[in-house]
């Protein structure tokens, strides 16, 4: 065989490549008198459906003698956040799991049930209240988030406030991919906003969640309240003509804490795991090694296996509307004994938004491949995996 060549298997891969689930989030409440197992970390999963949540929910059991009007209230607070979750209006997802736990001392133990599920979306219900007033997720949360913060998910986080006072107020924690809702009393808007969200998004990925409606939400026409929600970048449910009141609420404005679009930051993770996974993939059909690329395919100037896939992907991409086109593709590859390389190229979303620069290293593969291997080998909290399946 030329030395400028590659042998390519297509019918094997030697790494099973665990899919992340984009659009199955997971719900997380930290809980006041519901009883959880006892094995640390001391937690409890439900998996729920549209059909038998109320049924699950109902039978969690109380800790302690005391206390039975708070727990019978919490536990109808939290069947009515479910509840919210599973809106039948806003035709949004049917299924999803609940990860409950208590202590802020948990929260490490409970970041390991994040890195086995892969879930895109981590989604915070807020601990039930007696007042009823919605409360703040960012302060309710503030100590076990330091635990939590992951740059591979998206967290959720629902306010009673019109700025953000917990939390990401001085900068200490990043605010990348970080969305928080405004919602009020038992709206619970941000569940039937990730609801609708990901399942529209699981049908057409390149979907935009500025605009998505949802009945029975008031909408906010104080213009002061308006002007800090927006100046804080906190999303909230509004007119769409803000000074005129055109009678078409709708969910604005779309970003997350430092306002860059979510869908944007969705498709771009979207596409970047999607590409790794795929260069995995022909680095395990070629039996792991680029020895025999040439110099000219090592540098990117002629096509190799890899370009190909990733040319193959792009047009999928195209052909399924997640993106309107691309440009300046190039991999730069090393011809050491392990996967080493480079990846650059030009995207466009759609004709609303700027072209953006996607780029892979080998960094980025190697933390891919980290995350695979946590996933295969860490002990401690065990998930359905059927649960956890990529609905594209």
């Amino acid at each position: 065989m030329p030395s400028d060549t590659i042998s390519v298997n297509l019918t094997h891969s030697r790494l099973d490549l665990n899919q992340v689930s984009y659009y199955t989030p997971l719900l997380v409440y930290k809980c006041a008198k519901i009883k959880l197992n006892t094995a640390s970390p001391k937690h409890k999963i439900l998996y729920l459906n549209v059909n038998d949540y109320e049924k699950a929910i109902g039978a969690l059991e109380k800790e302690g003698n005391n206390g039975d009007d708070e727990f019978n209230a919490e536990k109808e607070y939290l069947k009515q956040a479910i509840q919210s979750f599973f809106a039948e209006d806003d035709k949004g997802l049917r299924a999803v799991t609940l990860a409950i736990y208590k202590d802020t001392a948990e929260a490490k133990g409970i970041k390991e049930l994040f890195k086995r599920s892969r879930n895109s979306f981590i989604v915070f219900i807020n601990t039930y209240a007696s007042n009823n007033d919605g409360g703040d997720g960012l302060t309710i949360y503030k100590d076990d988030y330091v635990n939590f913060k992951d740059p591979a998910h998206f967290f959720v986080f629902a306010t009673k406030e019109s700025e953000v006072k917990e939390l990401f107020k001085n900068g200490s924690n990043s605010k990348s991919k970080i969305i928080v809702v405004h919602s009020k009393g038992t709206q619970q808007l941000h569940l039937r906003f990730v609801s609708k969200y990901l399942h529209e998004a699981s049908m057409f990925h390149a979907v935009n969640p500025y605009g998505l409606t949802f009945s029975g939400i008031n909408p906010i026409t104080n213009s002061e309240e308006i002007t800090k929600l927006r100046q804080a970048n906190i999303n909230f449910y509004s007119h769409l003509n803000e000074s005129g009141l055109d009678g078409f609420p709708a969910f604005k404005e779309g970003i997350c804490l430092d306002s860059s679009p979510i869908d944007e930051i969705f498709t771009y993770d979207y596409i970047k795991y999607e590409f790794i996974a795929e260069l995995i993939r022909i680095w395990n059909l070629n039996n792991r090694q680029n020895s025999k690329l040439s110099a000219l395919q090592l540098s990117g100037q002629r096509d190799t296996a890899y370009s190909a896939a990733i040319a193959c992907k792009l047009k999928e991409f195209v052909d399924a509307g997640i993106i309107v086109s691309y440009s300046k593709l190039k991999i730069q590859i090393s011809a050491s004994a392990s996967l080493k390389l480079f990846l650059s190229l030009s995207i466009t979303y759609n004709y609303s938004m700027k072209g953006v620069v996607l780029n892979i290293t080998t960094q980025d593969i190697q933390s891919y491949q980290n995350s695979l291997r946590r996933l295969n080998n860490g002990a401690g909290l065990q998930l359905n995996e059927n649960i956890f399946l990529n609905q594209r």
